[in-house]
């Protein structure tokens, strides 16, 4: 039986939406705004419209063993959301991030989820996966705030 692990991070910005998607929403850019943690970051495939959108594949993380990711919402200016095409201990990952105007700016909310069989395993990688989307969306916050 499979477990479904999930988490979520909220950050305020004085950056817009607009501003926000074009940074995430640029996967082979990823590198420039999210080092160290990420130092390796390009586009496997724009996908079928040729923009980045639905069916894109980025590849992140480290040169010799980059992760795949696949671009599965792309709504300009309002949510991006990607899923890992490799599993390993975890599966269907799933991950997806919305901007919502709030009073002074923006909202940003980055959700990932994800199942696993072992209840160790899953909340390890929980426990992980709230650093690297805390650390993410810190990021892209403060390039967003710098850009505007």
């Amino acid at each position: 039986m499979y477990r479904h692990y999930e988490c979520v991070v909220r950050r305020h910005t004085t950056a817009s939406p607009r501003t926000l998607f074009a940074i995430v929403s640029d996967g082979s850019r990823w590198s420039e705004w999210a080092s160290p943690l990420i130092p390796y970051s390009t586009w496997e495939s724009r996908g079928p419209a040729g923009d980045g959108g639905v069916g894109a594949i980025r590849a992140v993380g480290t040169r010799k063993k980059p992760t795949r990711e696949m671009t599965t919402i792309h709504e300009p200016d309002h949510r991006h959301g990607y899923t890992m095409l490799t599993d390993g201990p975890i599966r269907d990952y799933q991950a997806e991030v919305t901007f919502t105007e709030a009073a002074g700016g923006t909202q940003v909310t980055w959700r990932g989820g994800y199942e696993t069989r072992w209840r160790v395993v899953g909340l390890t990688y929980w426990l992980v996966l709230r650093v690297v989307l805390g650390t993410l969306s810190r990021k892209l916050v403060a390039t967003a705030e710098r850009r505007s």
